[in-house]
């Protein structure tokens, strides 16, 4: 028998295992790269949802700044995403306050829920 120059089905068969294999790999990258991506996206909303806070009690008249909690959903991606912001107030003295904006929220990572938080300060005073 001649060799026509085409392939058999053994040859065949092993080289569709090969890029079954390589394309195994991939997916498995690319699920860990979409998961990254989701969790960038909800960390970016928590520091948004903490700077509408920050502004927001940067407009508050001065004896109005107190401490405060809240809920905020938000939809990443389609889906309503629940964000936990408490706001704490101390006094430093007769006219400066620090207040704490921390945002918190969970997120199931390989089945286990994970907690994070985002937290922000700054100075406000009397005028």
């Amino acid at each position: 028998m001649g060799n026509d120059g085409g392939l058999s089905l053994v040859e065949v068969v092993i080289s569709l295992a090969i890029v079954f294999i390589v394309f195994l790999g991939m997916s498995a990258g690319g699920l860990v790269v979409l998961d990254q991506n989701l969790r960038n996206d909800m960390r970016d909303e928590a520091v948004a949802v903490a700077e509408t806070e920050m502004q927001h009690v940067r407009n508050l008249p001065f004896d109005n700044v107190v401490s405060a909690t809240d809920n905020v959903s938000r939809r990443i991606r389609g889906v309503a995403k629940s964000f936990n912001v408490a706001r704490t107030v101390t006094s430093l003295d007769g006219g400066n306050r620090q207040v704490a904006v921390n945002v918190t929220w969970t997120r199931t990572e390989m089945g286990v829920q994970k907690s994070y938080n985002h937290q922000i300060f700054t100075i406000v005073r009397q005028r």
